[in-house]
C-alpha cells in the first residue's frame, strides 16, 4: 500500500530533479558558449598580432612571429597552440602547420571561427584574411590560429559544477521544507484517523468535515454518504427483525394452538373444520411473511435492480392473480388499460405494489362490491388507479393510513396494517406520487402518478 506522504514527495521531488537535470544540460551548453565567447576574443587578438608581423621581402612573405603572440594563449590547462599562414587565393602554404584544417568558407571582411579535430584533439580555430603590401604589390593571405579546448571545457565544468551544487543544496533544502509541509498538511488526516479509530462499533454518525482540508472534504462527504446508507440498512434490519417478531408471534401461536386442537379431535368432521381454519390461518401467515419480505426489499438503504417494466402488462397480471380472492367475496374485479407503457423500476417491487393495492381494495370492500384497476396516461405521465366502492378512508385518517401496522379505528377486517405502508415505501423508492381520494359514487381511489419521463412501448 502506497503511503500518501511518499506519493506526494515523489510527485514533487522527482519532477524537480528532472528539471534540475535539464537545467544542468542547458547550463553546460550556455556556459560553453560563454567560454567560447571569452576565449575567442583572445584567439582573435593573437591572430591579429600574427597578421601584423607579416611583411614582404624580395617578393616573398616573411613571418616575424613574436613569442608573445602565441604565449598569450597559454593557460593553466596547457592548451596546445597551432597556426598556419597560406596564400588566400592559391592556397599555397607559407609557414606554420601545413595540415591545419582550413575553414569551410574563406573569410572575407570578418574573421571566421570554427571547430575542428587535429592531431587527436578538438580545436577551436579562427581564420581571417590579411593583405600584405609591398610597394604597388598586394598579396592576400589566410591567417589561422588554433588552440585545443581543454581550458574552455575546464572553465565550463567549473561554472556548471558551482551552479549545480548551489541548485542541489537549494533542492535539498526545499525537499526538507516540502517534507515538513506535507507532514503538517497530513496532520488533519491523522487526527481524523484517530477519531474514527476511537469510535465504537455501532457509531455511524457522520464525520465532521469542518476540521479537514477542503480538498479532502469531498472524500469525507462520500464516506458519510456510504455510512448513512449502512446506517439505514442497519436500522432496516433492526426494524425488520422487530416487525417480524411482533407480527409473527400471534399467528404462530394461533397455528400452534389449532394444530394441538386438531390432534385432540376424534370426529372426522370436527377435525376437518379445525384443519380448514388452520388452512386459512396459514394463508394469512404466509401473506404476512410475504408482506414483511416486501417491506424489507423496499427499505431506503437497499439498492434497486432497475429495469424497463411494461406497466400495463404487469398490472394486468397482478390483478388477475387476485381473481380467486375476489370471487370468494363475490366482488366484481375489473381491469382497464390497453396502451403499453414502459416505466423504470424494480419489477418485483412494482408487482408487489399492485398486488397490495388490489388485495387491500378486495379485503376492505363489502361482498358483491366492485374493484377496478386502470392504467393510463395523464399529461404524458404514467398513472395507475385502484378504485373500490367500499367504505373508504376518512380524510383525517388518510395521512396515517401509510404508517406501518396502523389500523383504521372500528375496522372489522383482519389485516396486518402493512399493505399501504409497503405501497408508500415502494412509491418513494421509485419517485411515484401517491394520493388517497374519494372515488366517484363513494369508496376510495388510490391514485399513482409516475414521473413524465415514460417510454412508450413499440
Amino acid at each position: 500500500m502506497t503511503r500518501l506522504r511518499s506519493l506526494l514527495l515523489r510527485w514533487l521531488l522527482v519532477p524537480t530533479l528532472s528539471l534540475w537535470a535539464l537545467g544542468f544540460v542547458a547550463g553546460y551548453m550556455r556556459s560553453l558558449s560563454q567560454a567560447h565567447e571569452a576565449y575567442d576574443r583572445t584567439l582573435l587578438g593573437s591572430a591579429l598580432v600574427v597578421s601584423e608581423r607579416l611583411n614582404m621581402a624580395d617578393g616573398e612573405v616573411v613571418a616575424d612571429l613574436p613569442y608573445a603572440a602565441l604565449e598569450m594563449l597559454r593557460t593553466d590547462a596547457q592548451d596546445s597552440i597551432f597556426y598556419r599562414i597560406a596564400d588566400l587565393k592559391g592556397g599555397r602554404f607559407i609557414t606554420g602547420y601545413e595540415d591545419l584544417p582550413a575553414p569551410a568558407a574563406l573569410p572575407r571582411e570578418e574573421p571566421v571561427f570554427y571547430d575542428a579535430a587535429y592531431k587527436g584533439h578538438d580545436i577551436r580555430v579562427v581564420a581571417l584574411a590579411f593583405t600584405v603590401v609591398d610597394g604597388a604589390e598586394q598579396r592576400p593571405l589566410l591567417v589561422q590560429v588554433a588552440e585545443t579546448m581543454d581550458a574552455r571545457r575546464q572553465l565550463t565544468w567549473r561554472i556548471v559544477a558551482d551552479a549545480a551544487s548551489v541548485q542541489l543544496l537549494l533542492i535539498a533544502a526545499a525537499a526538507g521544507l516540502i517534507a515538513l509541509g506535507v507532514r503538517q498538511g497530513l496532520a488533519p488526516l491523522k487526527r481524523l484517523r484517530d477519531e474514527v479509530r476511537a469510535r465504537g462499533a455501532h457509531d455511524l454518525t457522520p464525520v465532521d468535515t469542518r476540521t479537514v482540508p477542503r480538498e479532502v472534504a469531498p472524500l469525507i462527504h462520500a464516506i458519510n454518504s456510504h455510512t448513512e446508507r449502512q446506517r439505514q440498512l442497519s436500522e432496516a434490519q433492526v426494524r425488520f427483525v422487530a416487525n417480524a417478531s411482533h407480527q409473527l408471534k400471534t399467528p404462530l401461536t394461533l397455528l400452534r394452538a389449532q394444530v394441538g386442537h386438531a390432534l385432540m379431535q376424534i370426529d372426522l368432521e370436527a377435525m376437518r373444520g379445525v384443519v380448514s381454519r388452520l388452512h386459512e390461518a396459514t394463508d394469512t401467515t404466509g401473506r404476512l411473511v410475504g408482506q414483511l419480505l416486501a417491506l424489507a426489499r423496499s427499505e431506503p438503504g437497499r439498492t434497486l435492480e432497475v429495469e424497463d417494466v411494461e406497466l400495463t402488462a404487469l398490472a394486468r397480471e397482478a390483478t388477475f392473480e387476485m381473481l380467486p380472492v375476489a370471487r370468494g367475496k363475490g366482488i366484481d374485479l375489473g381491469f382497464e388499460g390497453s396502451d403499453s407503457l414502459l416505466v423504470r423500476g424494480e419489477r418485483v417491487l412494482l408487482r408487489e405494489l399492485v398486488a397490495n393495492l388490489v388485495h387491500n381494495a378486495i379485503v376492505y370492500t363489502q361482498e358483491r362490491g366492485t374493484v377496478t384497476v386502470s392504467v393510463g396516461k395523464r399529461a404524458q405521465c404514467a398513472t395507475l388507479c385502484v378504485v373500490d366502492n367500499g367504505p373508504g378512508i376518512a380524510p383525517a385518517e388518510r395521512a396515517r393510513a401509510f404508517e406501518r401496522f396502523y389500523r383504521i379505528a372500528g375496522s372489522q377486517t383482519q389485516g396486518s396494517g402493512l399493505g399501504l405502508a409497503i405501497v408508500k415505501e415502494i412509491c418513494d423508492r421509485h419517485g411515484v406520487d401517491i394520493a388517497l381520494v374519494d372515488a366517484p359514487g363513494g369508496g376510495l381511489c388510490v391514485d399513482l402518478v409516475w414521473s413524465c419521463e415514460i417510454i412508450e412501448a413499440q
